[in-house]
């Protein structure tokens, strides 16, 4: 990502830019105030409950999913035994399936169980007991079958939540949606930085610990953190999560070998923080965990949509480029992907026989021209322009396979986007939709009171023929409705991240039209 510091120059040149359209508003009632949580199990029991982060689903299948709770070290001090149950029926009257596992000290006590025989396209409700009591109940839903012919699937698309910067009132909205058929996070799920680095400390939000968080027990503490709030852990209690690291989850600007906010002098070696990065965060993700490692995967839902989650982090890519010298960016061994999951990506891309194509992907694809706006810092090297040659083979591939019903879907930048991506001549062979952030700190936090919406119009929209729609000044999250004709694509823009509430100020809508290709046909 753009260097924060940054921050402040760019956006005083083009900051605080919703769009040269106007929103539609929508009438939110008061009584959709926050917060709510689970509701626990037992309501009569008042001990506390020995489940404090509340209980998560994710990676769903057509016959199988995850479920993921975590013990209170009080509660559990060594090795403990916990029950699960699943049922289709919120009270338990009929239990599907149920088991016991046994959670680890050195897994932190953290439960994930990789549920079996389930039915396809599926709601269900799950929860755990250990001996001091219930969890509070979860609801996750199966994918629908490789072959099953469905009228359309809406995902919730998110990332970015930092807790010093505000609320996450965007998990809160998505909490409350009965429609939708999983939560796709795109990565920064927390932020590594010490207390007062990089927030706003002014609304008495502060990191735990204070410091920066450089080993397993500071990662620890801080997904603790993050897992209490209320918002997040009722998101996660309500729909499963298809998750995937970013940057923070390690460190600002990571890849295999280092990171921007890595000093190996005062903070140790790098490889021994990342291996403990990545543990911790499979502790607490929901995320069906693969022999070989790697993160990036593939789901299906039905005939409609594949959604290729992609690792542009600890995977395989190389350091950025020192300059934006062309011979720099087009280095072919200055890689984002790898070798290996370049091909996967684009062997999946190519099989599919699938009406849309998403890529889960974690910085801007599209080109991005601000050479105009900040000459000296045209391209952002930490996004795709930084790795051209990956880029330049991923259109080739995009371009060759002729289907125009590719979006990849983005965070990172903490603005709203939608591009065409277009190959060498010009031509559009794929979209992209950038999701805000759910609270991390864009325009409008940094510069507040800029209103320079005519610089954004006339030089944003004049540079980037290509872009149709940017916000970099508000927060919430996008849905993406898909369907047999279009996709549907709704950014939703929060009220306010200073306080708490489910009340949404904007929102702006985009159809995608399906274009025939001929391996559907």
């Amino acid at each position: 990502m753009i260097r924060w510091w940054l921050f402040p120059i760019l956006f005083m040149l083009f900051g605080g830019c919703p769009s040269p359209e106007r929103p539609q508003v929508r009438q939110i009632s008061r009584a959709s105030l926050l917060p709510l949580a689970g509701q626990r199990t037992t309501p009569d029991d008042l001990r506390p409950s020995p489940f404090p982060y509340g209980v998560a689903s994710g990676d769903p299948l057509p016959d199988a999913v995850i479920l993921w709770s975590m013990l209170d070290t009080a509660a559990a001090r060594q090795d403990s035994l916990v029950k699960w149950q699943i049922s289709e029926e919120a009270d338990f009257a009929h239990i599907h399936s149920s088991g016991t596992v046994t959670t680890k000290a050195d897994r932190r006590y953290s439960i994930k169980v990789d549920v079996r025989g389930l039915q396809e396209n599926t709601s269900y409700y799950y929860r755990f007991k250990h001996h001091l009591g219930w969890s509070s109940t979860g609801r996750t839903r199966t994918a629908p079958a490789p072959d099953q012919q469905l009228e359309a699937i809406t995902l919730a698309v998110v990332s970015c939540n930092a807790l010093e910067w505000g609320y996450m009132n965007a998990f809160g909205k998505i909490a409350e949606r009965k429609d939708l058929t999983a939560v796709v996070h795109l990565g920064d799920y927390i932020y590594e930085y010490a207390s007062g680095v990089y927030g706003d400390t002014s609304l008495g939000r502060f990191h735990e610990p204070r410091h920066e968080v450089v080993t397993a027990e500071d990662y620890h503490i801080r997904y603790a953190q993050y897992r209490r709030e209320p918002q997040l852990r009722a998101a996660h209690e309500a729909h499963p999560f298809i998750c995937v690291w970013d940057d923070h989850e390690v460190a600002n600007d990571s890849h295999l070998y280092g990171a921007e906010n890595h000093n190996s002098a005062e903070e140790g070696d790098y490889l021994t923080r990342m291996t403990a990065a990545k543990r911790v965060y499979y502790n607490w993700m929901p995320i069906r965990e693969q022999a070989s490692g790697a993160i990036y995967r593939r789901f299906r839902f039905g005939e409609l949509v594949d959604l290729h989650m992609l690792d542009e982090r600890l995977a395989g890519r190389k350091p950025p480029a020192d300059s934006f010298a062309p011979h720099e960016l087009a280095d072919s061994s200055r890689r984002m992907l790898g070798e290996d999951q370049l091909q996967w990506l684009c062997r999946g891309l190519r099989e599919s026989q699938t009406r849309w194509q998403l890529i889960g992907n974690q910085v801007l694809f599209a080109r991005l021209d601000l050479k105009d706006i900040l000459p000296e810092y045209a391209v952002n090297l930490d996004a795709w322009d930084g790795y051209a040659y990956e880029q330049g083979r991923l259109k080739d591939s995009l371009r060759a396979y002729g289907d125009f019903n590719t979006i990849f879907l983005t965070g990172d930048t903490h603005c709203s986007w939608y591009f065409d991506i277009e190959d060498t001549d010009g031509q559009r062979i794929a979209h992209e939709l950038a999701t805000p952030s759910v609270s991390s700190a864009n325009y409008d936090e940094l510069i507040g009171g800029w209103d320079t919406l005519a610089i954004a119009r006339y030089r944003l929209y004049r540079d980037n023929e290509h872009l149709h729609y940017t916000n970099i000044k508000d927060h919430g999250y996008l849905s993406l409705e898909l369907g047999a004709n279009e996709a549907i694509a709704r950014f939703h823009y929060s009220e306010s991240i200073r306080y708490a509430t489910r009340r949404e100020k904007s929102l702006k809508t985009y159809q995608i039209p399906y274009v025939p290709v001929n391996h559907l046909q």
